[in-house]
């Protein structure tokens, strides 16, 4: 389809809102971390002021990209895509050229961190839809850390049936002791549900290491985006005692995709299989409602995390975050990876193994592997 000149903008959440959302209603690639209901849950945790970067031919959108924009300890930094199970990047309408579309709106997000002050702006490529080449050659970014999250294909893991068939014999037999009938799981939007699900969250998080994500999250998602259909939660009791829960999940959804956002069970009760409960029943939930792909999001290389998603047959999907200097970088480059975490918890800002060098002007590059490896030494 031939545009014409192309016209940009940066709008702030409220005045972006109806617009964004009819476009992303009908755009085959985008996914809920662009919607504007995910951004009220940014917003709402805080310290985000969430923007949108949109592009028009004549008075027709064709194309949107995020941008939060958070102060911090060192400085601002300017992202497109905020708090966890962090993706999105552009959506471009499906039926016009593309690199006119991201020239123009990464052009206009680059200017943005620099007129707001930011030190950093970092657009997050698609690992469904691939465009990262386009992203890297228009952004031309100083640092490039290359991630990838597990993913099932819907169509091919899930039969018509609700059966498995790409499930690995150990799941098989795990999953006939989950639906023994001694748990049953429901779809609840209630902040009871919620509340009990988050110390269950919270506890696992504790047991395994890791830091909870802040419990204003969940109730903002209960808020903003489960009443406008891009977010559920499920929870899993026991059935003779359905007072007792023992397991619980946050997913957000939209379009094709569903993302699986920490699920948490109690380990008391890991004999029941309460995890595979929960991720069959959301599984057959996203197929009948739908959706096509199932991102269980990122986890460490090696690990049962990751076995765990792979052995239902989902595959490696390949994404990478790309962020331009826009400002004064020195403070960042200079901090430990803990005062990352600390300033900036659940954004993010720069790999963790560019710490400690000088600015360069050609492209640090970065895998997920090296940078976290750098963070968790140091948190050891």
């Amino acid at each position: 389809m031939g545009m014409t000149a192309l016209a940009t903008a940066i709008l702030p959440l409220r005045a972006a809102r109806a617009e964004v959302e009819s476009f992303l209603e009908t755009c085959p690639t985008s996914c809920a971390q662009q919607t504007p209901a995910w951004a009220r849950v940014v917003e709402a945790v805080g310290p985000d002021r969430s923007h949108y970067a949109v592009c028009r031919d004549g008075a027709r959108l064709v194309g949107v990209l995020p941008a939060h924009l958070c102060a911090g300890p060192l400085g601002s930094i300017l992202t497109s895509a905020a708090q966890a199970g962090a993706l999105g990047g552009v959506a471009c309408a499906p039926d016009v050229e593309p690199e006119p579309v991201y020239r123009a709106l990464l052009g206009a997000f680059e200017a943005f961190a620099r007129e707001t002050g930011a030190a950093l702006a970092t657009v997050y490529t698609n690992p469904l839809w691939p465009d990262h080449e386009l992203c890297e050659r228009i952004l031309a970014p100083h640092y490039v850390l290359e991630n990838t999250c597990q993913v099932l294909d819907l169509e091919r893991g899930v039969a018509a049936d609700g059966s498995f068939p790409l499930a690995a014999e150990n799941l098989r037999r795990n999953l006939k002791r989950a639906e023994s009938g001694k748990l049953r799981v429901e779809r609840d939007g209630s902040v009871e549900n919620v509340r009990a699900w988050y110390a269950i969250h919270a506890e696992r998080h504790r047991e395994i290491g890791a830091t909870p994500l802040p419990e204003a999250l969940f109730l903002g998602a209960l808020e903003h985006a489960v009443p406008q259909g891009k977010a559920s939660f499920f929870f899993v009791h026991l059935a003779e005692r359905p007072e007792t829960m023992v397991a619980g999940g946050f997913y957000v959804h939209h379009g094709g995709v569903i993302d699986a956002l920490m699920p948490a069970f109690r380990s008391e009760h890991a004999e029941l299989a309460p995890n595979f409960l929960l991720a069959a029943h959301t599984l057959r939930w996203a197929r009948a409602a739908g959706q096509r792909y199932y991102n269980w999001q990122g986890s460490p290389p090696e690990g049962g995390v990751r076995r765990f998603k792979l052995q239902w047959g989902s595959s490696d999907h390949a994404y990478r975050l790309c962020t331009r200097v826009t400002g004064n970088v020195a403070p960042f480059l200079a901090a430990s990876a803990d005062e990352l975490k600390r300033g900036y918890a659940w954004h993010f800002a720069l790999p963790f193994d560019a710490l400690g060098s000088a600015p360069g002007a050609g492209t640090h590059r970065s895998r997920r592997e090296t940078a976290w490896k750098v963070g968790a030494d140091e948190e050891g």
